[in-house]
């Protein structure tokens, strides 16, 4: 069934659904007691089957949802993308040799790519075939090295985020662009850190990326860059006068995206009737996954309870 419902109802669905997201508490309560974790995946010893199974009870009441307005469905489904983004990675990983984790984001019937690709023996060529029909961008087929491949699928999932809007009129298009345009800042800040720490790249070839990045909304995003950077360097500052220490590529994600899960948990209380509680709703559940992920992965490596409960992304 198909646009069966008004903004109205959607949002008192969503305004429900955010109501179940867990607290701090819960997630202590998962640290200590694994026993907790939902979708049963406690007695899961393999990581991998556990964050799968965990990963499909997470995002199955988001299904119902995707197609109820026809005016947000571009966003639902352009969101999902975004998780099926890391199966198209672990693809290109696969047939560029490359050792990956083969966790698969099951996302039902909005999936453009299925578990079966990955008994395939896939060159990358095939890959990149693949990859330009689903994205509508025959760039893939050009690009010839690995990690140039992924920066671009990045890009290509980022920009269909944004213009999955485009359905969307007056003020709630206005509002979806003003949250877009903050986690594009985010985004860039966060990749032009992992560029130059872990890929070790020169500052002016992550300006070059970073730039291309920014192109495809014409630079809108780089004022709120410079927000967010300003923001950052007070919190790099005070960071090494605390700590006589340079904060590492991780405590630097952690503080972005800390921050951006507080202004969307804050967005999401600003309009009953405005876009801003399916997004920010969206955005919450995310995080909520990546916590739950964190956990299984802390107890995986033996983390101490208190260093799983300093990973998480929440509020406090």
């Amino acid at each position: 069934m198909r646009n069966y419902a008004d903004v109205p109802n959607i949002h008192t669905r969503i305004y429900a659904m955010k109501s179940r997201l867990f607290s701090l508490r819960d997630y202590i309560l998962m640290i200590r007691e694994p026993e907790t974790l939902p979708g049963h995946v406690s007695g899961i010893q393999d990581p991998i089957q556990a964050k799968e199974k965990l990963f499909e009870e997470q995002i199955a009441p988001i299904f119902p949802l995707v197609a109820a307005h026809e005016k947000y469905t571009p966003f639902f489904i352009a969101h999902l993308r975004q998780y099926e983004a890391h199966n198209a990675k672990i693809l290109l990983a696969t047939a560029a040799g490359h050792q990956s984790f083969r966790q698969w984001y099951n996302i039902g019937p909005f999936a453009t790519l299925g578990r079966g690709l990955l008994e395939e023996r896939l060159s990358l060529d095939d890959v990149k075939a693949l990859l330009a029909g689903i994205y509508q961008d025959e760039a893939f087929r050009a690009i010839s090295g690995y990690r140039q491949l992924v920066v671009h699928l990045d890009d290509c999932t980022a920009r269909n985020l944004y213009r999955s809007a485009e359905l969307l009129a007056g003020s709630a298009a206005a509002e979806f662009r003003e949250m877009m345009l903050k986690r594009l800042a985010v985004m860039t800040l966060i990749w032009s850190y992992r560029l130059g720490v872990h890929h070790r790249l020169p500052q002016e070839k992550v300006r070059f990326y970073m730039d291309k990045f920014q192109a495809l909304y014409g630079g809108r995003a780089w004022y709120r860059v410079g927000l967010e950077q300003d923001a950052l360097s007070a919190y790099l500052e005070q960071k090494r006068k605390d700590t006589g220490q340079e904060p590492s590529v991780t405590e630097v994600e952690h503080y972005l995206e800390q921050t951006y899960y507080a202004w969307i948990s804050r967005a999401f209380h600003r309009d009953f009737h405005s876009i801003y509680c399916v997004v920010s709703y969206l955005w919450l559940l995310y995080y909520q996954i990546r916590n739950l992920f964190r956990i299984i992965d802390g107890r995986r490596y033996g983390l101490a309870a208190d260093e799983i409960i300093r990973r998480m992304i929440c509020e406090s």
